[in-house]
């Protein structure tokens, strides 16, 4: 095993370099690791700490020679300036990248002063570099690559956003480490983003041939996200082809260079996967993705393989190209699905979950990327929807006829509620909050090829749908192990476009107000995202029809809120937003009690309705009235609305006691 930090670069100046056995503060150098335009790389000893480190020192041999001393100074008077703007920059870069804490990136640990010039100290990384590493182990699989690419696209995108470019980004400077995981090494050439370009003078030459673009040859060239867009990409060729990408200039005027979709393996890595290689590597940077969120969407995308391809375990892009670090909190609905195997017959679960992996990445093939994200956990698949919640639904069914039609039994459970991204510490996604927490429990308790929802995303579904009580049965609540109840729905098997014509929301559409304007949709849309997140878009445009003033618009949209903070907060932003006087608890009651009569009116008669309120008023007190109207808006028959009333009551003898006394 090789155990140095990076590949050999062209060798340093020997004059420059300080030799071994040297020391500096607490690190006796051992030898040199490698030296570039403006640096020298070594190999230390912490006599503090009793470990390796790597240690960068600012030389730029263009415009520093080393005195007697060993003092690093400008070569003459005309060098002064340049030294000292760039020994100013590498300190300033340095405690930017003494901030980075991500396994794709290696970890600064500190910068100091001396000799006139400056040093930066780096965790050791032992292992070999990329080229040395795929010795043996060509040709590549698509999940082999990606589990090189993704933590390194996360480290990147890390870079990109402290305002960072790395600018020199090939094979030599991708390390595997001994786990097998990789690493981005040797910032000698990062410069900050706002770097002003007429003091680029000793830094634009630092370029390596093939992996560089056009724009970084030149003073001003318009470098960016996409500049190391396409060194990563030229790194990513070479891994799928074999050769080396043609230089940049080469390619300006007549690109003689064979395209990685046209002589890479569209079988085994995909042509979506491919056709990302080819873009990120335009040689002009107008035509190539803009930031790293937008390649790795692209190279993530399920594979589209000719005949024979292997779908690799589900893994999709963060919702709307968001990374990890810039996803909040927002409303999915989460499908998690699971297939029942022996627990003792551990090849059998893994052939089962691989079939239900390919199944799955077939059935969410037609839903956007930008949409969902769907990650593989050990208790099953789950995928997250923020575009149209009936996706979640539409995939459920479809994976379910799947499965029976091949014998596999699967479990399928669908919530709605709070997600978040995060990364994994192998840097991938992974899906956190008790969306998905709530999606694996209703998953739980649903029966080899059914369906079952919770109430949270049926009322959802009623609202976009309205024969959605004819395509779901009230299970009623089930408590699972750790005592929550979750009130359930199941699938009843109808079909999807059936149920979807009849939700068409142009029958018995009532007539728009004219206060409903596209300015105010705008609005509404706007801020019910700041309190659900990229769901609102949709729930917007499929409300509009449905309601005949404003005031009822943002009622009903307050409603599709889960929890009552922000669906008051939203109410209240919306309402002062387009003009309107802002209603009172009581107000918004009555108006939430109106618009619940009017829909139940046909299912359940007022008498019965006043006979429950009375009931459930012994155990919730004057709120019974409130809840009462407000289920009675979504449930389809009276037991719906007694079994909804009772999972608001918190003790099992009040619910049982209800219960009763409704005569169920």
């Amino acid at each position: 095993m090789n155990d140095t930090t990076q590949a050999p670069h062209e060798g340093p100046d020997e004059q420059l370099a300080l030799p071994a056995g040297y020391v500096l503060n607490e690190y006796r150098l051992e030898r040199v690791l490698g030296g570039g335009g403006f640096g020298i790389t070594y190999l230390a000893h912490d006599t503090h700490l009793d470990c390796r480190v790597a240690i960068k020192e600012y030389v730029p041999k263009d415009l520093a020679l080393r005195d007697g001393s060993c003092a690093v100074r400008p070569r003459s008077a005309r060098s002064v300036k340049g030294f000292e703007w760039g020994l100013k920059r590498f300190l300033l870069e340095s405690r930017a990248l003494a901030s980075f804490h991500h396994p794709g990136i290696v970890r600064v640990l500190r910068y100091f002063q001396a000799n006139e010039t400056a040093y930066m100290v780096m965790e050791y990384e032992t292992g070999e570099p990329l080229h040395h590493w795929l010795v043996g182990r060509l040709p590549l699989d698509r999940a082999t690559l990606l589990n090189i690419v993704r933590p390194l696209l996360d480290g990147l995108e890390a870079i990109h956003r402290a305002g960072f470019l790395h600018r020199d980004i090939k094979p030599g400077n991708i390390y595997m480490r001994a786990d097998g995981t990789p690493v981005l090494l040797d910032f000698g050439s990062a410069r900050r983003l706002e770097t002003d370009e007429g003091q680029e003078q000793a830094l634009t030459a630092v370029v390596t041939p093939g992996f560089a673009p056009a724009e970084q040859y030149h003073r001003h060239g318009k470098q960016g996200p996409w500049t190391d867009l396409y060194a990563f990409a030229g790194v990513m060729y070479w891994m799928v082809t074999g050769k080396l990408p043609v230089e940049a200039f080469a390619r300006l005027r007549e690109d003689g260079m064979p395209p990685a979709a046209g002589i890479g393996n569209v079988d085994v890595f995909g042509l979506g996967l491919l056709n990302a290689i080819d873009w990120a590597l335009n040689p002009d940077e107008s035509k190539r993705p803009r930031q790293v969120a937008d390649f790795r969407r692209a190279c993530l995308a399920p594979p589209t393989g000719g005949e024979g391809a292997v779908d690799p375990p589900v893994e999709a892009p963060l919702p709307l190209g968001l990374s990890a670090s810039e996803a909040r909190t927002f409303i999915g609905a989460v499908l998690f699905a699971d297939v029942v195997s022996p627990a003792d017959d551990l090849a059998a679960q893994a052939e089962r979950r691989s079939r239900l992996v390919r199944m799955l990445s077939q059935a969410i093939a037609p839903v956007p990327p930008t949409t969902r994200l769907a990650v593989n956990t050990k208790e099953g698949c789950a995928v997250c929807y923020v575009g149209d919640p009936e996706d979640a639904l539409r995939t459920a069914v479809h994976l379910g006829d799947a499965a029976a039609s091949e014998g596999l039994d699967v479990h399928l459970g669908i919530n709605l509620g709070p997600v978040r991204i995060a990364p994994d510490p192998n840097g991938r996604s992974r899906i956190l909050g008790d969306g998905i927490t709530t999606a694996f429990r209703v998953m739980r308790f649903s029966e080899p090829g059914q369906v079952l929802v919770a109430r949270a995303y049926y009322e959802v579904i009623q609202h976009l749908k309205r024969n959605a009580g004819e395509c779901f049965r009230h299970l009623g609540l089930r408590r699972d192990p750790l005592a929550r109840d979750h009130d359930l729905y199941v699938w009843n098997g109808e079909n999807l476009a059936a149920c979807a014509a009849g939700g068409d929301p142009s029958l018995s559409r009532p007539a728009a107000g004219a206060d409903i304007t596209p300015a105010a949709i705008d609005s509404a849309e706007r801020i019910l995202a700041q309190h659900i997140g990229p769901m609102a878009r949709i729930l917007v445009r499929r409300t509009v029809p449905r309601v005949a003033s404003l005031p009822e618009l943002l009622q009903r949209l307050a409603d599709l809120i889960p929890d009552p903070a922000p669906r008051s907060a939203f109410l209240s932003s919306a309402m002062a937003g387009s003009g309107l006087p802002s209603l009172s608890p009581s107000s918004r009651s009555v108006a939430s009690s109106a618009t619940g009569t009017a829909t139940a009116s046909g299912l359940i008669p007022e008498a019965e309705l006043a006979r429950i309120e009375k009931l459930f008023a012994r155990h919730m007190g004057p709120m019974a009235k409130v809840l009462v109207r407000r289920e009675a808006r979504t449930a389809n028959g009276l037991e719906t609305l007694c079994r909804a009333l009772a999972s608001h009551l918190d003790k099992d003898v009040e619910r049982v006691r209800f219960l009763k006394d409704a005569g169920l």
